[in-house]
């Protein structure tokens, strides 16, 4: 009882859970087999009587053309074994910590980065605004949290960065980034930003759950070992509306409303 209390709180006073551990059956082994599979023709040259997690945190050779890469990126994004991941028993029960009746929000996200791979680098941004201005029902006021769920372990230099107490700020107004979306704050102050952040190591299996409000970004990394991280951006939402109780920059809104009625 006191771990759920825990959990909730972090939650709902911090805007993100600390980490913890998904007891997966074979869910997540199944995809990093499929990982391994569709990825070892780059791999460095290694024991291939290895164990497989250790495979997968293995460096690359060097970083694949951009489109083959897109192409096994998004295979997969499409395979069973993601599907299988997201919908599992393990990830269902932490996000039932939090919502009531928690439902598969429509976007989730498998994810590979390389270091100084600038397409990959995220900037700061909150969730919700990167499908604020959406029409699409399925997207529009769900207000999902996010699971960043770590495939082959992350230490901090390359994990993920959340600002604590920011998702009881507003929701800010965010920009257009070339190859991701709007995932960018605009005209961020600096103050904004000198609160506490929690920039956590992961080992494959760990997540964090965080607040569709949180700022967040990938932390920068400038490591010349072209070791990628993988990881799933999982998100399911709840019957509330929490736009409806937190603040949204004004002319973010008005943008939205105006978009909304063309």
């Amino acid at each position: 009882m006191l771990y759920l209390m825990d959990f909730r709180e972090n939650f709902t006073e911090k805007g993100f859970t600390n980490t913890f551990k998904i007891d997966f059956s074979n869910e997540l082994l199944n995809l990093q087999e499929l990982i391994y599979k569709s990825t070892k023709e780059y791999i460095v040259d290694h024991d291939t009587n290895l164990n497989l997690a250790d495979k997968i945190k293995l460096p690359f050779k060097f970083v694949p053309e951009e489109k083959k890469w897109s192409e096994i990126m998004a295979d997969i994004n499409k395979s069973k074994e993601l599907d299988f991941i997201i919908d599992s028993k393990g990830v269902q029960e932490k996000f039932k910590l939090i919502f009531k009746n928690p439902k598969r929000f429509v976007i989730s996200t498998f994810r590979a980065r390389f270091p100084n791979q600038k397409r990959a680098i995220y900037n700061w941004h909150q969730d919700e605004g990167t499908w604020f201005f959406s029409k699409n029902e399925n997207t529009n006021f769900k207000n999902p949290a996010t699971l960043w769920l770590s495939v082959n372990g992350a230490k901090s230099k390359e994990s993920i960065q959340l600002i604590e107490g920011s998702h009881k700020t507003k929701l800010f107004n965010h920009e257009w980034v070339d190859g991701q979306g709007f995932f960018k704050i605009k005209n961020i102050k600096k103050n904004d930003l000198e609160k506490d952040t929690f920039n956590p190591d992961f080992e494959a299996s760990e997540a964090v759950i965080f607040h569709p409000l949180t700022m967040h970004r990938s932390a920068p990394n400038e490591s010349s070992n072209l070791r990628p991280r993988y990881s799933i951006d999982i998100r399911y939402y709840d019957n509330i509306d929490i736009t409806k109780k937190l603040k949204v920059d004004f002319l973010f809104k008005l943008k939205k409303f105006l978009r909304l009625r063309s």
